[in-house]
This record gives structure tokens, sequence and C-alpha cells, in this order.
């Protein structure tokens, strides 16, 4: 089985349209954490391997069908170059463990990009939108 963590532009809330032929083939498995730092790209946020243990990034586990090279093909061309496509462990809410698919951002974050301190983009966006 395959699985997909989704942190970003990509999380069921912002109803992404790259999503939507794919639907029939993902199945949202639950809420999750991987280790990470997340950073706020402007458009979309960017997820770096994390310089301390403690950091994480919050997101949303679905696990892939049979056309898990069909949906993962999609995926590879809608996050582009700047994104590496790699298998991390996340931890699920009910403490299970499993190996995703997650991008991750080829770049060192620049001095104008704002570090999401709680590694929860949709928290970010929803604070971000609150205060203006």
């Amino acid at each position: 089985m395959e699985y997909l963590f989704a942190y970003g532009t990509l999380l069921k809330h912002f109803e992404n349209e790259v999503l939507k032929p794919l639907e029939d083939f993902l199945t949202f498995t639950g809420e999750g954490l991987l280790k990470g730092e997340l950073y706020d790209l402007g458009e979309y946020p960017a997820l770096i391997k994390a310089k301390e243990l403690s950091q994480t990034v919050a997101g949303e586990v679905y696990s892939i069908d049979s056309n898990a090279n069909h949906v993962l093909a999609a995926l590879d061309e809608y996050e582009g170059p700047e994104y590496s496509r790699q298998q991390q462990w996340v931890r699920l809410h009910n403490g299970k463990e499993v190996r995703c698919w997650v991008y991750v951002y080829q770049y060192t974050p620049g001095p104008n990009h704002i570090k999401i301190i709680d590694g929860d983009y949709l928290a970010y966006i929803r604070n971000k939108v609150d205060n203006g």
C-alpha cells in the first residue's frame, strides 16, 4: 500500500483542482505529523528537513489505490522541480506510523520566507486571514 502526506495546498480544505481527477484513487486515512520545518513561500508552503528532532509538520495522510503511479506522476507534475518526492515516516493521531510519500522543498528558504512555527499550514492560513 502506498501513502501520501499532504501538508499544504493539497490539504482537503483547499479543494485543489489537481486532486479532483485523482479523488477516486485517494482515501483519507487520518491526520498525522512528520519531522520537519514548514515555511511560507507566499502562495504555498515549503517543507524542509528538521534541524531539531522536536520540530513537526501537521498534515493529512491518504492511501493510494493500485493506480499509485498515475497519482504520483500527476502530483510530481503539479509540485514541479522545486520539490522532491521522498518517503518519510508519519505518525498518525492513533499512534500508528506509516511510510508516506511527501514533497520536500529542494532549496533553502530565503530571508523573506516566514517559518510556520507550529508546522500547521491550515492553522497558519486561518490566522493570517483572521488577522488581515
